[in-house]
């Protein structure tokens, strides 16, 4: 470990900062408010780990994903309000002395725990710790090594011995993967991959779920130029073929060429374009004809 020192929390220096000194709550504190455009912290067994900033897509996901659990929270806790809570906000899930502070992507802390916290839990992490009952991690899945890592995050660290979490939820949208985490009646955690559907939060959190509709909008936003691209390929590939085809409209070849056309593709009956899928005859008509 480092031994270079600050003698004071306002002796901090702010653009010469030591990751390897173990720094306290309060000067964390600080630090965070100062470096408003670099990556946050958390702060795991007193040592700063920088947490990178998230593609756009990622944070629309997790956006949508606590728009929907906001909604939810307001229509059906109507008596009083439990608090959701996205990457800003920080939660001590350590399960020994050594302060444990880290962020999920989406949290929700019911009402009765809220209403419980004293001065220094609400503005401070210098309070008894506490934690929320659900968490949901966003993640790009890309290999085995980043699954294991999140999991291990998931299982050691949300769902640590003393802490509240009973549901926890890692979506990969890219990769439309889903896993389930819960607590079995020891309380020890354990996951189960689910298909890509709209997701039930079940007894923890009654009457939410999860609709996957708006999220695969944002996913499908990335193929979407890619299928425009097709689609005017294929809109110069029709008009050539029907010009191919009146050319030898009289020709045996020519209709034999016609009957393999019907055959593997479909006509737009607004135009007699000829298209591969019934996705993309959807796209076309939407595009092309309907005002």
């Amino acid at each position: 470990m480092s031994q270079k020192r600050k003698s004071s929390i306002g002796d901090l220096d702010f653009e010469d900062l030591d990751f390897q000194y173990c720094y306290s709550v309060k000067e964390l504190e600080l630090i965070n408010n100062y470096l408003r455009v670099n990556p946050n912290f958390e702060l795991i067994n007193r040592k700063l780990i920088s947490i990178p900033y998230t593609p756009i897509a990622i944070e629309a996901v997790v956006h949508e994903i606590a728009r929907q659990l906001g909604n939810w929270n307001v229509e059906t806790n109507k008596d009083g309000l439990g608090i959701v809570t996205t990457s800003r906000g920080g939660f001590d899930f350590s399960d020994t002395n050594l302060q444990k502070i880290q962020a999920p992507d989406v949290a929700f802390t019911p009402e009765d725990t809220f209403l419980s916290l004293d001065e220094k839990q609400l503005w401070s992490f210098e309070g008894q710790p506490f934690t929320p009952i659900f968490i949901v991690k966003v993640a790009n899945i890309k290999n085995s090594e980043i699954e294991k890592e999140v999991n291990n995050k998931i299982r050691k660290d949300y769902f640590a011995h003393g802490t509240s979490v009973k549901l926890g939820w890692l979506i990969d949208p890219i990769g439309r993967n889903i896993w389930v985490y819960k607590r079995d009646k020891n309380g020890s955690p354990y996951r189960r991959r689910q298909p890509w559907e709209d997701l039930d939060a079940g007894d923890i959190l009654p009457d939410f779920t999860l609709e996957l509709e708006m999220i695969n909008d944002i996913i499908d936003k990335d193929s979407a130029s890619d299928d425009d691209k097709e689609e005017e390929e294929d809109v110069d590939e029709g008009k050539k073929r029907r010009k191919r085809i009146d050319d030898d409209d009289d020709d045996d070849d020519g209709k034999k060429r016609r009957k393999k056309v019907r055959k593997d593709e479909a006509e737009c009956p607004y135009c007699d374009l000829e298209i591969k899928t019934a996705s993309k005859m959807a796209k076309h008509i939407n595009k092309m004809h309907v005002k």
